[in-house]
């Protein structure tokens, strides 16, 4: 019996805040090392070696931005016996390696020579972990720590192949006016290697993929190839409207569905000829109009160390009505896909009520098929998991259905997160599982708008979120928070995390990195400057401790309900901050609905003061100086008078939407000027006004969180108030997934460095669940590091 696996995933909520928790050498913005394979090293700002039959040759030098400054600083280490050394890792591998003290032909770099033995000694074709190299060195206090990849060029499968006759760019550039879309898709072991479709539209025929190996960092780096010719040659008349529509590539096979018909590779593992050989899966019945609405779905896991019960599924639907004669329209096949089965039992032969198929994946772990189902007349959604019995899905369910909301009207689609048990529903509204698809937790409704397509990074657990419109939206794995990151006016693009977790912005012409978020120092970022994530309307400010606040939103009594969402607190605030256009913020702790009043105020947040808000004086509103008295009116609203008999002492129109506030006491958001003594106000809490209140002069201050002359506050990221790493055999990764044998014991180092004024660190670890037959033990480590 195989050994029994714990998963121990640490999530550190605080780096969800998208502003990189783990820092390298943050410090040394001007002075970062230049590897390569090449005796001149290129200023690349990450490190990509690759590995061959041959030795691994690897020069290092200290870039700055002056050469002569370089190579004394190395002229300098060398001297006193210091030089870098490079860490090669993966899951299963974790070995040193030194760089000479002397300078390479006393020139300015270090260089090491590494034979391939002493890294692996396998040179057989197979799915295989790209390996993560850090060269490191330690001078006083200073740490100079530059991160990259190592790719095996010998064993990746999807590297031994010729797709086809190559492309020029000009035959490249000559398909622009034809596309309509394009398509990415990655090794699972080797993220960095990747495919590049195009999707044209009638008036092109042709099959045309680009191939990496370095994760799209450079254009001129793809090669593009032609297929078209393999593809007609499995056909036999039909070679009009020739066009990629999805594509999949699992650890040994390449699955491509095009216009025509669904292509499948032979073993990648196995190369007999240097060009790749297609063979075409048939689908009775049918046809182009079938095939161009078809979609791929698969399960991302990387075989790098397989078991011989571990193989790939892929699943084909197509947005069709099934009819009695036909048996589906969902197909599943394991590798090597040359038998494919419907989604849905035989027994099951009533097509009357029979839902519509959205997607079917397969859990090989937890031995289940699971269904999205959509009923197009009810416009109802739910999800079914059936266990599998001989690779075939039981007609019992598992669980009994998880039925969606009815607000939940379309769904999209269905994913695991690579190598993961966190399975997302998304559409209008995304929904997290993380019980294998009995439960399913909200993480975000998009209302009119809604979620095309995903982008994952195991290595960062991030996850991109590409909606319809163009915005896009970032979680992490296994949270229920998540941030607009941008929106892109491009027409045609897509988002892909390499090995790294850098994300790329990728258009039929060009490709961009985000690097932002590197510590490299660079402030290159895709998505531009980070979005205000406030809407329009007033914010009613109230005291619930010296350091805590509720804001509340309004929302006027005469707002349409068609319109009631623009002014309503929404999921995606929770964690972000307030930011006033005076002084002061708080951070968002937690979302309130409310649905039984206060009237006028649909949502409210419950916040935490870091730094305390500027409230107005006597320039800005002369009222300020008065004595108040507040009563009801009857009718919903509080009139306030000014009793202050002084003239100076009055309201102007301009207070309008500014909040009466005082410690201890309802606020009172003020909606009507009457004249200079008298306005009328919505109270945040009327249940706890018992009668008629006096406010003396200086007892009570005037905020002003309002929008009738344009919005002065905003909701942004919480900044990152702690570098943490997690320390590993001076390995530090942004991934912080293990696995570990049942019985073995791990200890966890996390380093916490401050950056600024920060507060207690509240850790809350520990939640065991039992699946199937392993344990999985989920540890949410949650460093709430707000400001003092």
């Amino acid at each position: 019996m195989e050994s029994l696996l714990i998963y121990v995933m640490i999530l550190l909520l605080n780096v969800f805040e998208f502003s990189s928790g783990i820092v390298y050498n943050k410090r040394e913005k001007e002075n970062h090392f230049v590897c390569s394979s090449e005796e001149v090293p290129t200023d690349s700002q990450i490190i990509k070696l690759f590995l061959s039959m041959d030795s691994l040759k690897v020069y290092c030098s200290i870039r700055h931005e002056n050469k002569d400054t370089s190579r004394a600083r190395l002229s300098v280490f060398t001297s006193g016996g210091l030089a870098p050394k490079l860490i090669i890792s993966n899951s299963t591998y974790l070995e040193d390696f030194h760089f000479n003290l002397s300078l390479f032909n006393n020139r300015a770099l270090w260089f090491i020579d590494i034979p391939r033995e002493s890294i692996t000694v396998n040179t057989d074709i197979a799915a295989v972990e790209e390996w993560i190299i850090k060269v490191t060195m330690h001078e006083g206090l200073n740490i100079y720590d530059t991160e990259g990849t190592l790719l095996d060029l010998v064993r990746e499968p999807i590297l031994q192949w010729t797709l086809g006759p190559e492309m020029s760019n000009s035959q490249v550039k000559n398909l622009f006016p034809h596309l309509i879309d394009i398509k990415v898709v990655k090794c699972p072991c080797a993220n960095d290697v990747a495919l590049f479709g195009f999707i044209l539209n009638s008036t092109y025929n042709g099959v045309y993929i680009g191939k990496t190996s370095s994760g799209f960092w450079e254009y001129n780096e793809t090669t593009w190839y032609d297929l078209t010719d393999i593809i007609y040659s499995q056909l036999k008349d039909e070679h009009q409207g020739l066009t990629i529509i999805d594509m999949v590539l699992t650890n040994h096979f390449l699955v491509i569905l095009t216009s025509l018909g669904l292509f499948v590779s032979s073993d990648l593992r196995y190369p007999v000829t240097s060009q790749m050989q297609l063979s075409r899966a048939d689908f009775c019945g049918f046809e182009r109009v079938d095939y161009i609405k078809g979609k791929l779905w698969y399960n991302e896991k990387c075989f790098a160390n397989k078991e011989s019960f571990e193989v790939d599924y892929v699943t084909i639907t197509f947005d069709r009505k099934r009819t009695l004669s036909e048996s589906s329209s969902c197909f599943y096949s394991k590798e090597p896909f040359l038998h494919w089965l419907p989604c849905l039992p035989s027994i099951i032969t009533s097509a009357r009520f029979l839902p519509h198929v959205v997607t079917f994946l397969i859990d090989q772990e937890t031995k289940t098929g699971i269904y999205l189902f959509h009923n197009r007349n009810s416009k109802r959604t739910y999800v079914s998991v059936s266990v599998l019995k001989n690779e075939i899905p039981n007609s019992q369910p598992k669980f009994p259905n998880f039925q969606f909301p009815i607000s939940f009207s379309n769904p999209v689609g269905m994913v695991f997160h690579p190598r993961s048990h966190f399975l997302y529903v998304y559409g209008n509204q995304v929904w997290i599982s993380m019980d294998g698809g009995n439960t399913f937790e909200l993480v975000c409704d998009f209302l009119s708008n809604y979620v095309r397509k995903t982008a994952h990074s195991f290595y960062t657990s991030e996850i991109s979120l590409i909606t319809q419109n163009g915005r896009i939206y970032m979680t992490k794995a296994g949270l229920t928070r998540y941030t607009k990151s941008g929106r892109f006016v491009d027409n045609i693009f897509t988002l892909y995390y390499d090995h790294l977790g850098f994300i790329h912005k990728l258009t039929p012409e060009r490709f961009d990195t985000d690097l932002s978020r590197s510590g490299s120092g660079s402030s290159s970022n895709i998505f531009g400057t980070p979005p205000d994530l406030g809407f329009d309307t007033a914010l009613a400010p109230q005291f619930l401790s010296p350091n805590e606040m509720i804001f509340f939103a309004y929302v006027p009594l005469s707002e349409p309900n068609s319109k009631l969402y623009k002014r309503k607190f929404k999921n995606i605030h929770i964690g972000k901050v307030i930011n006033y256009s005076k002084n002061g913020n708080a951070y968002i702790r937690k979302l309130l609905v409310h649905t039984n009043g206060p009237l006028g105020f649909h949502t409210s947040v419950l916040t935490e003061i870091t730094e305390h808000f500027g409230a107005e004086n006597f320039k800005d509103s002369p009222c300020v100086y008065a004595s108040l008295k507040i009563s009801y009116t009857g009718n919903i609203f509080y009139h306030i008078e000014i009793t202050t008999r002084a003239s100076y002492a009055k309201f102007t129109v301009e207070d309008v939407e500014k909040t009466v506030v005082r410690p201890g006491y309802s606020s009172f958001l003020i909606t009507e000027f009457r004249d200079l003594k008298n306005v009328l106000s919505l109270a945040t809490m009327p249940n706890q006004i018992k009668s008629t209140l006096l406010f003396p002069v200086r007892s009570w201050f005037l905020y002003n969180f309002g929008s009738t002359k344009g919005r002065n506050w905003t909701i942004s990221l919480k900044p990152c108030n702690y570098w943490v790493q997690q320390d590993d055999h001076n390995i530090l990764s942004l991934n912080v997934v293990k696995y570990l044998d049942v019985g073995n014991k791990e200890n966890y180092e996390l380093k916490l460095i401050p950056n600024t004024r920060g507060g207690p660190i509240h850790l809350d670890c520990g939640k065991w669940s039992k699946q199937a037959e392993y344990w999985c033990a989920l540890v949410y480590c949650s460093l709430l590091l707000g400001c003092g």
